[in-house]
């Protein structure tokens, strides 16, 4: 429970600018689907939690600036077919606090979005098929990322919000050690699928 602190803090303090009608303060909480590229594996096969809370500020009367402290896990999934006889088995889980930061461009009930990221990684895990793996490439303690997502509004101050993530720098060095200037290691690829409540007076878009 103390890796949700941070998230608490944030929307107590979000709470206090909510009280000038520029700001506007939301919780949002959805599952994440993941992959991570470079570590041989396909498929957004590792799913997980995506979650916390928003802060909204108005621009104008179409762009709008949001701030977001997340719990978001990420990692990768790969089970083989052991009717082919593939017995392998590959799941690497990393948790991270995630602070985004995103400009938004709001058409009727659909709000465009686009920004950097920055992650810090709590914890993170490894196991194949023999299990635990104990001394993996470690993982680099702060992640950047850029997000682009869209969100639609259901119903009044109720949303739902899909977005893609991805590693803008890498979050630890390739297996092999090979790397180069456009490809300098892994990184997360990260489908995020979430319900977004903003409190306040819905607009009547």
């Amino acid at each position: 429970m103390k890796n949700f602190v941070p998230i608490l803090f944030i929307f107590l303090f979000a709470n206090i600018l909510h009280a000038q009608n520029r700001f506007k303060v939301g919780l949002k909480v959805g599952i994440s689907t993941s992959q991570v590229h470079g570590d041989t594996y396909e498929g957004f096969h590792k799913f997980g939690f995506d979650g916390g809370a928003t802060l909204n500020a108005k621009i104008n009367e179409k762009w709008k600036a949001q701030f977001e402290i997340l719990f978001v896990q990420k990692g990768s999934k790969f089970i083989g077919d052991a009717n082919k006889g593939d017995l392998r088995f590959y799941l690497m889980q990393l948790n991270y606090i995630e602070v985004p930061i995103l400009f938004q461009y709001e058409h009727k009930k659909f709000v465009l979005e686009i920004g950097p990221g920055v992650g810090y990684l709590i914890n993170s895990k490894e196991y194949d098929q023999n299990g635990e793996v104990i001394n993996g490439i470690p993982f680099y303690p702060m992640e950047v990322s850029g997000s682009i997502g869209i969100s639609y509004k259901i119903y009044k101050n109720l949303g739902i919000n899909w977005r893609f993530t991805n590693s803008i720098l890498p979050i630890r060095e390739f297996a092999s050690g090979a790397s180069t200037v456009s490809n300098p290691g892994q990184r997360n690829n990260v489908l995020a699928f979430a319900l977004i409540y903003t409190f306040g007076n819905a607009t009547t878009k």
